[in-house]
């Protein structure tokens, strides 16, 4: 699957299953780029699919991603100003 991001910049490996919603996150204006962070394996796991705000960053925000046992962080950057208005918009991706 070749994914085209425009506001995600590919340092790590982005897996498969978490390109849907990184091109849903990317449209939301106010966010200027997106870095996926380290993959890991978790302990306990579920085969459903996870999205999680751990907190804010001098940056931006960062989120972690999960589905299975594998985890992956997310670095949202934006204006500080801003990131009230995205968290509430990022809340509708929250399982």
């Amino acid at each position: 699957m070749n994914t085209k991001f425009v506001k995600t910049k590919a340092i790590h490996h982005i897996l498969p299953e978490f390109h849907k919603l990184l091109l849903e996150i990317e449209k939301q204006p106010l966010i200027s780029r997106i870095i996926p962070g380290r993959i890991s394996r978790q302990q306990k796991w579920s085969s459903e699919f996870h999205f999680k705000i751990s907190y804010n960053t001098t940056s931006g925000i960062k989120c972690i991603m999960s589905k299975g046992a594998t985890a992956q962080e997310l670095f949202i950057v934006c204006n500080e100003k801003d990131t009230e208005e995205i968290i509430k918009s990022l809340n509708s991706f929250i399982v």
